[in-house]
């Protein structure tokens, strides 16, 4: 009687398995919450929209120039597979702006170095100014720098004095505010970057100076002036060069 049962309990049993399948392991999807072996998250520009196709680089802290790839889908969402070692995220958008391409760096939120085999959540967003995380080389700030020359005979740069108002919109799309800003060791940082109509003043005698972008046309009352790379074929960093003459 105890070989029936145990027989007819191992049909039964053997039933059962036959009724369930194993799932395959489903990929976690760009909006899941923290998930071991991934990073993932969420870019939106300014106005907290999403930014499709924007670049994302999970960069290794151990081992140089190895990273992994990938882009935000149309909901801005993100999602890279990582081994295991050490991580962090960068990300950049290009953005047309006054019929020029530009490439901008995102700011990563909780910026830092985390494991692989954790998995992280990283979101960005788009910034046109603001001081730069600081982490991983991540120095400076998002915005413009602008440097002053002085022409022929004029030096003293330093007593120099912008008055930069915006052209329309910012290259965000948010609306700029007219910026005075005094030069200091030639240079003025952390300008949104947009279109502006740059004038100049010499503060100790408060007098109006002439301008123009360096080596480009006649010296004016007010010149036109846009971001440009930092140099040839720079991206995430935009610099304008401004020439004074009395």
């Amino acid at each position: 009687m105890k070989t029936i049962f145990l027989s007819i309990l191992a049909l039964a049993t053997m039933a059962l398995s036959s009724c369930s399948k194993t799932k395959d392991p489903v990929e976690p999807g760009p909006t899941d919450p923290l998930r071991p072996g991934y990073v993932s998250g969420k870019v939106v520009d300014a106005h907290g929209n999403p930014i499709a196709k924007a670049n994302i680089v999970a960069n290794n802290t151990q081992f140089y120039n190895s990273n992994i790839l990938g882009q935000t889908d149309a909901n801005g969402n993100y999602q890279l597979q990582l081994s295991p070692g050490s991580w962090y995220v960068r990300g950049s958008v290009k953005v047309k702006y006054e019929n020029q391409n530009y490439v901008l760096d995102l700011f990563t939120e909780d910026d830092g170095a985390f494991a692989g085999t954790e998995g992280a959540v990283k979101n960005l967003k788009l910034r046109i100014s603001g001081e730069r995380t600081g982490n991983f080389g991540d120095d400076g700030f998002y915005g413009g720098q602008i440097e002053v020359f002085g022409y022929l005979n004029f030096f003293d740069t330093d007593n120099v004095e912008l008055t930069l108002e915006p052209v329309g919109p910012l290259v965000d799309s948010n609306t700029g505010q007219k910026l005075t800003r005094k030069v200091s060791g030639m240079y003025i940082e952390d300008v949104p970057l947009g279109k502006y109509n740059v004038k100049a003043r010499y503060v100790p005698e408060n007098k109006p100076l002439k301008v123009r972008v360096r080596n480009v046309g006649t010296f004016q009352n007010t010149v036109t002036a846009l971001f440009e790379p930092s140099y040839p074929g720079a991206t995430g960093r935009y610099k304008l060069n401004i020439e004074v003459s009395e």
